[in-house]
C-alpha cells in the first residue's frame, strides 16, 4: 500500500479544519485540505515536501480532487513568494509609510490582544458572517451559532492554536488565528468585518499580532503564508507593507491521473484561452488555466 493511501497520525490541526467543514487528509506531516472547486492544498501552506508524482496522484485518487498544489523541495513547478518576519527587532519602522500611519492613528482606539476561544465564541459570529458573505460562502459552518461554538471548543483543545483580536472602542473588528510549532509561528486565518475598513484595523491587527509574537523568547520567525497561486497581488502587497519579507518558494501542481491527459494537453489550454477571450473572462477560467499550465511545468 502506498504511503498516500495509508494515513499518517492525525495532524494536530486536522480537527480544527474538520470543524470548519473541510475534508482533511493527514499525509507526509501536513494537512491536505479541499480548496476551491477542484484543488487540494497543504497546511502549513509553506512547508516544503519531497514527494513523488505517484504519491501525490495516490492521494488525489483517495480524495477525489483533481489538482494538488504544494511546496516542493525540487527545482520544478512555479515560483511564488513566501512571507516571513525573522528579525527580533521588528517595530513600527519596518512598516510601509501609509501602513504605519494607520497603525499610529489607531493606537488610542484599537487594542490588539490575545483572546480566549471561549470569548471568541461569544463575539466572533458577526465577523464570520461578514467575511463569508464577502467571499461568497454563505452556507459556511462558522456562521451558525451552534457550529461556531463547536469550532471554538475544538480549537480550545489544540494547545498551539491561538487567536488575536483587534478591538475598536471595545468592539471586536477582526481576528487572526495562529499556530506555533518548532519555534515558528504561522498565521493561518484572518477574518474581519468590512465595515471597519476605513479605519485600517487590519493593519493594526497584523502589526499588533506580529510585534507581540516575534518578541516571545521561544519564537524565532513568523510566517504570514505563501503568496496565492494564481497570484493575488493586493494581498501580497499588504503583507509586504506589514513588514514581512519576500522569500521564494517552489510550488508543484499535480493533476489526478484520470484527468492528466485531457487537462494537461496544449489543445485544452488553447481552447480555455479562446473561451476566456470570447467571454471576456466572465466564465472565470483564467485561474484554472494558470493551474493547468503550472502542472505542465511540474516534473516530479
Amino acid at each position: 500500500m502506498s504511503t498516500s493511501e495509508s494515513p499518517d497520525r492525525d495532524h494536530p490541526l486536522a480537527p480544527f479544519y474538520r470543524a470548519f467543514g473541510h475534508n482533511v487528509w493527514s499525509r507526509h506531516g501536513v494537512i491536505w485540505t479541499d480548496a476551491g472547486r477542484f484543488s487540494l492544498i497543504t497546511v502549513p501552506c509553506n512547508q516544503k515536501l519531497t514527494l513523488t508524482k505517484k504519491e501525490i496522484q495516490d492521494l488525489l485518487r483517495v480524495s477525489g480532487r483533481m489538482i494538488a498544489v504544494f511546496p516542493t523541495t525540487e527545482n520544478t513547478g512555479v515560483t511564488v513568494t513566501n512571507f516571513w518576519v525573522r528579525d527580533k527587532g521588528y517595530s513600527l519602522s519596518f512598516l510601509q509609510r501609509q501602513f504605519r500611519q494607520h497603525v499610529i492613528k489607531n493606537e488610542k482606539t484599537c487594542d490588539v490582544r490575545l483572546i480566549s476561544w471561549e470569548e471568541l465564541s461569544q463575539i466572533g459570529l458577526n465577523i464570520n458572517r461578514n467575511t463569508m458573505e464577502r467571499r461568497g460562502l454563505k452556507m459556511h459552518k462558522c456562521i451558525q451559532p451552534e457550529n461556531w461554538k463547536h469550532i471554538c471548543s475544538v480549537a480550545d483543545t489544540i494547545k498551539e492554536l491561538e487567536v488575536f483580536g483587534c478591538f475598536y472602542n471595545g468592539e471586536l473588528t477582526s481576528y487572526l488565528v495562529s499556530w506555533c510549532f518548532n519555534n515558528i509561528c504561522q498565521g493561518i486565518m484572518l477574518h474581519r468585518d468590512s465595515k471597519y475598513n476605513y479605519l485600517g484595523v487590519g493593519n493594526s491587527l497584523v502589526y499588533g499580532f506580529t510585534s507581540q509574537m516575534i518578541h516571545r523568547p521561544e519564537i524565532n520567525s513568523i510566517s504570514m503564508g505563501r503568496g496565492w497561486f494564481p497570484k493575488f497581488e493586493s494581498l501580497n502587497r499588504f503583507k509586504r507593507h506589514a513588514g514581512y519579507v519576500d522569500e521564494t518558494l517552489r510550488l508543484a501542481v499535480v493533476l489526478h491521473p484520470r484527468w492528466e491527459t485531457i487537462l494537461g494537453s496544449n489543445l485544452t489550454h488553447n481552447v480555455m484561452e479562446q473561451i476566456t477571450a470570447w467571454t471576456r473572462g466572465r466564465l472565470n477560467l483564467k485561474d484554472d488555466l494558470e493551474l493547468l499550465q503550472a502542472a505542465a511545468m511540474t516534473q516530479l
